[in-house]
């Protein structure tokens, strides 16, 4: 058997499945109310002891309808899309024929008649109420005319009782079409207004994340603000170095030993130069957040030599205690330095008369906790609370922006850490960062060792 030949078929017809989905539950209905008016005039036919010339038109005009009920199946299938206007055509052949057999059927006194309640109830579903009401005019004139012959016998009020029937399945079942057709259009426009808002709130999140991102990017800068006289001054000491190396070599040009022992301290204060303009451009700069295996100390120490000069400057003694064989992170490196060159600045900050800053690396499980212990001022404990509010700062206007404790918290929070802070007045302040290590990373994960004291963030 060619198959290929029977679905050829069965596209051209639409019987491929298509016009099924494009059905709805009036459409099945309407199919299934056709194929109980067959399976019920069948068996009235054969049970009815009508007379015999009688059954063979009544037969006879059956067969028709039966024919003609699987042609509009038929057309419903193949043109789904054409329905309304096939079931008007249908509707009024319905009609004539419902009429014919309460003509021949015993008018009055016929059972047939109840065809119509159904038509009118199924239409003026499918219709509406307006339609209903016209539907139910027009089924009350077919069926006057049906008893022609019987006027002047009729039980009026019967009549009218029947009648009243029908308009009355016509009006309540049109109001409930007219209100299910009323919500139905009521909920797509409040799916679609939601989708709109949900359109909305979409791009005023890519704002949001767009400002988060600028924000985070000029705290950064604020950040390198802070240390600008005190790089603008490592950048010019070597300068001057270089300045008097080649006096010395411009002078005293006939001695090679000296001249190349001041070329070899020329390249090394070429160097430095190059080395902290590089730091201060590779922080400056904007990073796509990218995770990768990382070295905590190396952070660190890259973070210290930046704030170096300042440290000197204001009198602080740095001591750092990393261990040689501390295990790797995953994390994004320039985050990280963000996070450790914040913590640092701010303890830098609270020690204006000099101090010492101590710096510690340790494992604790599988986490890698770094303490930056300053003996600085302190920070009070009814201001405790609020160090991590965005905005919250307690330095002169022009001094901070309140967003330096808060990105570096966020940034903690990205990579599964905690936060912990602990201060005593006129003692000093320890902040520690606690981050998984690169071989067990557990998002959620609550950090309950370094609970102590102060406020402490976890996630």
């Amino acid at each position: 058997m060619d198959t290929s030949k029977i679905s050829t078929v069965l596209q051209m017809a639409r019987l491929d499945g298509s016009a099924l989905k494009a059905l709805t539950v009036v459409d099945y209905a309407f199919m299934l109310l056709r194929g109980m008016v067959i399976t019920g005039g069948f068996f009235w036919l054969i049970l009815h002891p009508y007379p015999p010339t009688l059954k063979f038109w009544l037969v006879s005009l059956f067969l028709v309808f039966i024919i003609y009920s699987l042609i509009i199946h038929g057309l419903i299938l193949t043109w789904p899309d054409k329905v309304e206007n096939i079931y008007l055509g249908c509707l009024a052949l319905d009609l004539i024929f419902t009429g014919i057999f309460i003509n021949l059927s015993g008018g009055f006194n016929s059972i047939v008649f109840l065809v119509f309640y159904l038509l009118v109830a199924l239409h003026s579903f499918y219709y509406g109420l307006f339609r209903g009401i016209v539907l139910s005019v027009i089924v009350s004139v077919v069926y006057l005319l049906a008893m022609y012959g019987q006027w002047g016998v009729l039980q009026w009020t019967d009549i009218f009782l029947r009648i009243s029937i029908i308009f009355l399945l016509a009006g309540f079942l049109g109001f409930i079409a007219e209100k299910e057709r009323h919500d139905k259009e009521e909920l797509v426009k409040t799916q679609a207004m939601l989708e709109s808002v949900q359109g909305d709130l979409e791009k005023a999140y890519r704002n949001l994340q767009d400002i988060k991102v600028q924000v985070e990017q000029s705290e950064k800068l604020a950040s390198i603000g802070r240390l600008s006289a005190e790089l603008a001054h490592k950048i010019n000491n070597p300068l001057d170095g270089i300045k008097n190396c080649l006096t010395v070599i411009k002078n005293k040009s006939e001695d090679p030993a000296l001249k190349a022992r001041y070329l070899e301290l020329i390249d090394e204060a070429i160097v430095d130069i190059e080395n902290a303009v590089r730091n201060l451009l590779d922080y400056a700069k904007r990073h796509e957040p990218k995770l990768e295996e990382v070295d905590v100390v190396n952070i660190l120490q890259r973070t210290i030599a930046m704030a170096d000069y300042k440290l000197h400057k204001m009198g602080i003694k740095i001591e750092t205690h990393f261990d040689p064989d501390l295990p790797h992170i995953v994390g994004d490196p320039h985050q990280l330095q963000e996070v450790f060159f914040n913590l640092i600045l701010n303890a830098i900050d609270a020690m204006p008369n000099g101090g010492m800053l101590t710096i510690e690396v340790a494992v604790i499980g599988n986490y890698i906790d770094i303490k930056i212990i300053d003996t600085g001022v302190g920070i009070p404990q009814e201001e405790l609370n609020n160090i991590f509010q965005p905005f919250f700062t307690t330095k002169p206007l022009g001094e901070g922006t309140g967003l330096g404790l808060p990105i570096s918290l966020e940034i903690v929070r990205k990579h599964h850490g905690a936060v912990t802070v602990h201060s005593e007045v006129g003692v000093g302040t320890v902040f520690s960062v606690t981050l998984p290590l690169a071989i067990k990373i557990q998002k959620g994960r609550n950090i309950k060792e370094l609970n102590v004291g102060g406020v402490t963030y976890n996630i």
